[in-house]
């Protein structure tokens, strides 16, 4: 009996993980507020925009702080034409699109467990998007920059 409990629970964590990525307040807001699906799904297009937006803005925001809180030159070479904070934003740059690449595809990846033809499916890909938004936000909080003055 307890295997098949450990069982069905291991098929059940994929279904759990998938609610949580893909269900959100902004999903239930855009539901509640709006009578026509139609208008819903544009409802949380628009949060999924402004999320990304808002997060776009503040990986500009963290490039300038990198660049202001990292003036010295590369590896405290004098001769080095580049400064600590060129190179570190360069490379932070280049994580946040490939983290946008993965947040793209982990959240295709969670919608394909719907059909394709679903009409949830861009829905569950926006929600998703937006929470991994939410997190990704938390994770750039942790750097710890100091504000630019």
């Amino acid at each position: 009996m307890k295997k098949i409990l450990i069982i069905f629970g291991s098929l059940l964590t994929p279904l759990a993980a998938h609610a949580e990525l893909s269900a959100g307040p902004e999903r239930d807001a855009c539901f509640k507020q709006n009578k026509d699906i139609p208008s819903a799904y544009n409802c949380l297009a628009a949060k999924k925009d402004a999320s990304s937006k808002k997060l776009d803005a503040l990986i500009d925001e963290t490039v300038k702080r990198i660049k202001a809180n990292n003036v010295g030159p590369f590896n405290g070479k004098e001769e080095n034409s580049e400064t600590a904070g060129d190179v570190y934003s360069q490379r932070f740059l280049n994580a946040q699109k490939s983290w946008k690449g993965y947040r793209d595809e982990l959240c295709l990846s969670v919608a394909t467990e719907l059909d394709e033809d679903a009409d949830d499916y861009q829905s569950y890909i926006d929600q998703c998007k937006i929470n991994l938004n939410k997190n990704h936000t938390n994770e750039i909080a942790q750097m710890g920059l100091p504000p630019v003055n």
